[in-house]
């Protein structure tokens, strides 16, 4: 019997399938592992910043909400008041000394404002508005308003986009009044299922986080959706 094997034709045909195929799955794959790793990056991140606070209180009596203003990194303040934001993250976290005193400015991931960055030795940076303030305001879960930081899943390197439940990929910065009333618990649970669609879900490098005492809860639909999902 003659044996019959294949034609260069049905060979070149195969493998312009393959690479068709490889093309229409693989972007899709990529994204998954970026957002996966985001995901992880962003859990990570707020037990780093819920344990320093935690220490901070049990050893010094300070946590986040014990300053009601937030103020450069540098040195100097630090020796003019130790009860900072930077001062808990210099105590607790190993902060990069190289690299204090980065501004953020609006063109980075889409904030609004000038922002300092604090990164942190292992890759990941924590970023607060240079003029914020803490609202010491005790809400009705008993804990202070406090106030937002931006959290970098990996520093200094790109993307730096704001993670969103919007769709875009222009970074934008994603804040939710505290859900004190059942109507604003409904629209951030609202905001967040949008997150569900893959059209208008942009889970990258940067989420937003609001600090209350020593508490580090999401900030907004998308830092909510990925934290629970």
């Amino acid at each position: 019997m003659k044996k019959r094997g294949f034609t260069l034709a049905e060979v070149l045909i195969t493998l312009a399938i393959i690479g068709i195929v490889a093309t229409m799955t693989l972007p899709a794959l990529m994204n998954n592992s970026a957002e996966q790793q985001a995901k992880t990056g962003l859990k990570k991140g707020i037990n780093t910043l819920t344990e320093a606070a935690a220490t901070e209180q049990a050893l010094n009596g300070v946590d986040y909400s014990t300053f009601t203003s937030l103020t450069a990194p540098d040195s100097a303040t630090l020796e003019e008041n130790p009860n900072t934001f930077f001062a808990i993250l210099n105590n607790r976290v190993s902060v990069d000394f190289n690299r204090l005193n980065v501004t953020a400015t609006a063109r980075e991931g889409g904030l609004d404002a000038n922002y300092y960055e604090v990164p942190f030795r292992d890759g990941t940076s924590v970023l607060y508005e240079e003029s914020g303030t803490v609202d010491t305001t005790v809400a009705a879960d008993g804990l202070p308003v406090g106030f937002v930081v931006i959290y970098d899943t990996n520093g200094a390197k790109q993307p730096n986009i704001m993670s969103n439940c919007q769709g875009t990929s222009g970074g934008a910065l994603e804040t939710q009044t505290l859900a004190e009333e059942d109507e604003d618990a409904t629209e951030l649970n609202l905001d967040v299922a949008a997150c569900n669609s893959k059209t208008d879900r942009v889970i990258r490098d940067r989420f937003a986080l609001r600090l209350r005492g020593t508490s580090v809860v999401p900030e907004g639909p998308a830092a909510t959706w990925a934290y629970n999902n």
